[in-house]
């Protein structure tokens, strides 16, 4: 009963104050609404359990190059000799990614595919819905060619005909038997839509001429990855030993499986989070000190009721009712947002892929969610409200009493006022930073050049099959077939065929440069760039611009010629007071073989490939003609004359003309390849964008209302100030000079907190120095202006009474 009758007294004081009840319960919405948002975002994509038994305790192995991360996989070799000597694994697994081409009921379908070992359904605990799991005898060489299909598979190409076991699947030229249909949902390890046999060879192949793996283990239960890793290590070492000149300087670790599409940029996850937090900080104090600020106006009356004889805890429980009324209609909203919110994610990340997100990408309100929800409203419910009840429940009554100040502020207050606004000051700078520094980057990659002309351009990626496509010289008559074809189109204006276009990730060897010396032992030592097979007249037709020599031409073509092109970059970073052209390099392997001389006959503007925000989109781009070395997997891009259906429709026309068999897929318009370079980090960005403008709007609410009512409760002593003979320049110099100094505590640990976030996203978005050193600049003074501005016009409001009528305020 006495709670009910508290939490009616609570609701009588919010509801005499409408605008403050409507202003506090908005602030702790932005604040955990924005908190927990983020929270959720990345625990999905990052953090959160794969829908299989025992998914915490599946690991995925990444490979350093002198202790930097790379994007290589682990070696065969090296993973035969892990897997033979780690200990506290219950189960190793490796595969390797790859497309196919699979005809069925369908017609001719690209499907991502993996190869792998037996282990790889245990791994996941996941038994198929119809047939079996592959067995020892699939993984030897020379076995009958079988298949595991997935659920979409099955649906579409058989017709979900449940007598699907033995009967027959196409892939690559290739019958292959049914064995297995997996659940729907299922799409481990990445995606995947077939599963076949790896089958792995590491004793008939020579190190560093085997495959790149991704491997991946079920750790035992009470197994480490602090363990695992140091072990780890050791193995390397000791492999790096016996094998210098394959892995010297090479390391593994493991990490968590939904961990490995993070790479580099956890950085920018855990800035975030910080900003998270600081948000709600932020949030908690404004929301905290309009709550103390209204206790300090009914002190009198708390000291009262004091003095009658109320207990404490029944006051306590008062004020404590009123911020929890607050905080938790504030933390409704900001969850029913929130689930907005992750609707709008979930609907833009798809953009960002090819195919599509990561399969345990599920964003919506889940456990965690509502476990992180809760925590944080409780934790405001706290911060806001214990501070001012048990400080006003607590005072002196007999003090509060004689206090012969007027209005809200007590004797003692000041120290609180300064530090809550010293508080805003810091976390303000700090997000402020942050997020301006995410939005620079977000500005450069939208703004990027890939130093290419891509008006009104189409593209489409096929994939040739190796069992008709044997040897180079079918692989460049299909080539040429196809170019003779698209251009006597009608409706297709330039054709281009390329490896890989600008904007996408390329290949990326090592290269060695003739008459330069190399360490055998230190394979890092070979400089790496982007290797890039064209059609002749393919750069000319993007607007790639000529710097020196002359473009790929007829005299390029057949796989005897010896020719590349480089970019600038290129040539400035390994000739730059010399002629590039007539120059020679080769192509290296993972031990340091070399292949033939390549003679250099011109040289291109740079060409930006893979991340524009970092080191990748700086990396220089060796070109050869297409002929030379031909590939079964390779881009078309087509200028559309004509609206893209009907383009989209001649594409397709064209290649079903010449192999029925071969399908086209990821079709896209060049601009939109493009735009999804740089979408991940305006994504990023547009959230700290938001944070800050939320930072702002709090900061500055706060920061004026603290300032605001600290000045007001000091119109007597102004009022004495000016009846003695103070100018009113004297007294606003005097505030002035108060905020500044406010403004130095808070803001240079403000600024030194931004900067460190900063610092640390920095080399993952493509920021340099002199960006930092503005952006903090811009974003100190956008402060600063906030403490002058919210200092110096309360001051001006005071000093607008008159003398004696500000002797007289209250």
């Amino acid at each position: 009963m006495t709670m009910i009758k508290d939490i009616q007294y609570a609701l009588r004081l919010l509801a005499k104050k409408p605008g403050f009840t409507l202003l506090t319960t908005l602030v702790m919405a932005v604040g955990v609404g924005l908190s927990v948002f983020l929270f959720s975002m990345f625990n999905t994509m990052l953090f959160k359990d794969l829908p299989f038994k025992d998914s915490d305790r599946l690991v995925r192995f990444h490979i350093t190059q002198d202790g930097v991360e790379a994007s290589d996989g682990v070696d065969l070799h090296d993973y035969a000799e892990i897997a033979s000597n780690l200990k506290g694994v219950e189960l190793f697994g490796a595969y390797k990614e790859m497309n196919v081409n699979a005809i069925g009921r369908d017609g001719a379908r690209r499907y991502r595919a993996a190869k792998t070992d037996p282990s790889i359904f245990q791994l996941s605990r996941t038994a198929p819905l119809f047939g079996r799991e592959f067995n020892t005898q699939d993984n030897q060489q020379g076995a009958e060619a079988v298949v595991v299909i997935g659920y979409e598979v099955w649906r579409t190409q058989f017709g979900g005909d449940e007598n699907i076991i033995d009967q027959t699947l196409r892939i690559d030229g290739k019958t292959h038997k049914v064995i297995g249909v997996m659940p729907q949902g299922y799409w481990f390890p990445d995606n995947t839509d077939l599963w076949l046999p790896l089958r792995l060879t590491p004793n008939a192949i020579a190190r560093g001429k085997g495959d790149k793996l991704e491997a991946i283990a079920l750790l035992q239960k009470n197994s480490a990855q602090d363990d695992i890793n140091r072990q780890l290590d050791m193995i390397m070492q000791r492999i790096a030993v016996r094998h210098p000149e394959t892995n010297k300087g090479l390391g593994v670790f493991i990490n968590a499986f939904q961990r490995g599409a993070e790479r580099d940029g956890i950085e920018v996850v855990y800035s975030m989070q910080i900003a998270a937090i600081l948000i709600l900080l932020l949030a908690s104090i404004n929301v905290g000190n309009l709550l103390y600020s209204r206790a300090i106006e009914r002190n009198k009356e708390t000291a009262i009721r004091v003095a009658l004889g109320a207990p404490r805890g029944r006051l306590i429980s008062q004020m404590l009712w009123e911020s929890a009324i607050i905080c938790s209609l504030g933390g409704l909203i900001g969850l029913l947002v929130m689930a907005w919110g992750l609707e709008v994610a979930a609907a833009t990340v798809e953009t960002f892929f090819t195919d599509k997100p990561a399969f345990w990408w599920h964003f919506g309100i889940d456990a965690f969610t509502l476990k992180i929800f809760f925590g944080f409203v409780l934790a405001t419910i706290l911060a806001t409200g214990l501070l001012p009840a048990w400080k006003n429940s607590g005072a002196d009554f007999n003090a509060a009493l004689r206090d012969g100040t007027r209005g809200a502020l007590g004797k003692k207050s000041g120290r609180l006022n300064r530090i809550l606004v010293i508080s805003e000051i810091f976390l303000s700078m700090t997000i402020l930073i942050a997020a301006a520094t995410m939005v620079v980057g977000a500005y450069r990659a939208t703004f990027a050049d890939f130093g290419v002309k891509s008006d009104n351009l189409l593209t489409a990626r096929t994939l040739l099959r190796e069992v008709q496509y044997q040897t180079p010289e079918q692989k460049i008559q299909f080539i040429n077939a196809l170019v003779a074809q698209l251009e006597n189109s009608p409706g297709i204006g330039k054709v281009m065929i390329a490896s890989m276009f600008p904007a996408d990730w390329g290949w990326t060897p090592r290269i060695a440069l003739e008459g330069k010396e190399y360490s055998q032992v230190q394979n890092n030592a070979y400089p790496k760039v982007n290797y890039i097979m064209v059609t002749p007249g393919t750069l000319a037709k993007l607007g790639v611009e000529l710097k020196a020599g002359r473009y790929f031409d007829n005299s390029d073509e057949g796989v005897e010629k010896k020719s590349v092109i480089v970019t600038d970059s290129f040539a400035a970073a390994h000739f730059p007071n010399d002629s590039a052209l007539g120059k020679r390099l080769r192509v290296v392997d993972a031990v340091g073989h070399a292949d033939q001389l390549l003679t250099i006959i011109g040289v291109v503007n740079h060409t930006l490939y893979g991340d524009a925000n970092n080191a990748s989109g700086k990396m220089p781009t060796v070109f050869r003609p297409f002929s030379q070395t031909p590939k079964s997997d390779f881009t078309i891009a087509v200028e559309m004359k004509t609206d893209r259906a009907t383009t989209v429709r001649t594409l397709r026309n064209a290649v079903a003309a010449i192999d029925p068999e071969l399908p086209l897929f990821q079709i896209e318009d060049y601009a939109t390849k493009k735009k999804r370079n740089g979408a991940p980090i305006r994504f990023i960005s547009t959230i700290f964008m938001i944070f800050g403008l939320a930072a702002v709007v709090l900061a500055a609410t706060g920061i004026y209302g603290v300032m605001s009512n600290t000045i007001s409760q000091r119109t007597q002593e102004i009022g004495v100030k000016r009846a003695l003979g103070a100018q009113d320049e004297q007294i606003t110099r005097q505030f002035l000079w108060t905020g500044g100094k406010q403004l130095l505590w808070g803001g240079i640990p403000g600024a030194a907190a931004g900067c460190a976030m900063a610092f640390a996203m920095a080399h993952v978005i493509g920021i340099a120095a002199a960006d930092l050193i503005l952006v903090t600049t811009i974003m100190v003074s956008v402060v600063a202006g906030v403490v002058i501005l919210a200092t110096y016009l309360p001051t001006k409001r005071a000093l607008q009474l008159e003398p004696g009528d500000a002797l007289r305020y209250e």
